[in-house]
């Protein structure tokens, strides 16, 4: 299937819902599971590797070895996962194109704010405002990106931002984070900055 290269290639960090306030390209990349659920033989193929590997070695050590896809243009999606609860898990994005930067305020989200004594959902539009984070020596802003329901994790992700490597070369990265649980908002901003170049 030839959809993946392209999602990965060109879609990687997608344009969604650009008229809302804050939001610029690099805000929404595509779920990696839908990418996983896409990939070809090639996709698995680490050679075809062309952007630094931006990854997190204490989560490798966490949770196992990482799942990667790599793209056509040698961009790639890269997942760890906790084997005990599917919902939380740290996605790197990396890609080789340029992406206009995000704007100086963040997209709302939606909160479903799951009534229990209803059993309704009572859906409301959250406005934020960034938070700030070091990642390999360079300050880049996260927010909410998907706010829970009853049985999924809260979702952060970062701007996408540019960022050298020690080898000189330069590529575009965006990191969400999905964690469940009362203190996910106080636990994100150490998962964030654990991903560096090896």
């Amino acid at each position: 299937m030839k959809s993946l290269p392209l999602a990965i290639g060109c879609f990687l960090f997608c344009q969604c819902g650009a008229n809302l306030p804050g939001r610029a390209d690099g805000i929404d990349p595509n779920p990696f599971a839908l990418l996983e659920k896409q990939a070809t033989a090639e996709n698995h193929d680490a050679s075809r590797l062309r952007v630094p590997l931006l990854e997190s070695p204490a989560f490798e050590q966490r949770w196992g070895k990482p799942r990667l896809l790599v793209g056509s243009n040698g961009g790639y999606a890269l997942r760890y996962q906790n084997p005990a609860n599917r919902n939380t898990h740290l996605t790197v994005f990396g890609s080789s194109q340029k992406f206009a930067t995000a704007g100086d305020v963040p997209p709302p989200y939606t909160n479903l704010g799951f009534n229990q004594q209803k059993l309704t959902y009572e859906p409301v539009v959250v406005s934020q405002k960034w938070n700030n984070i070091s990642i390999a020596g360079r300050s880049v802003r996260y927010c909410i990106s998907e706010g829970s329901s009853e049985d999924q994790s809260v979702q952060y992700s970062t701007e996408t931002f540019r960022l050298t490597a020690p080898d000189g070369r330069t590529a575009s990265y965006r990191i969400r984070v999905a964690s469940a649980g009362r203190k996910a908002a106080e636990s994100i901003k150490p998962v964030l900055e654990s991903v560096k170049f090896r």
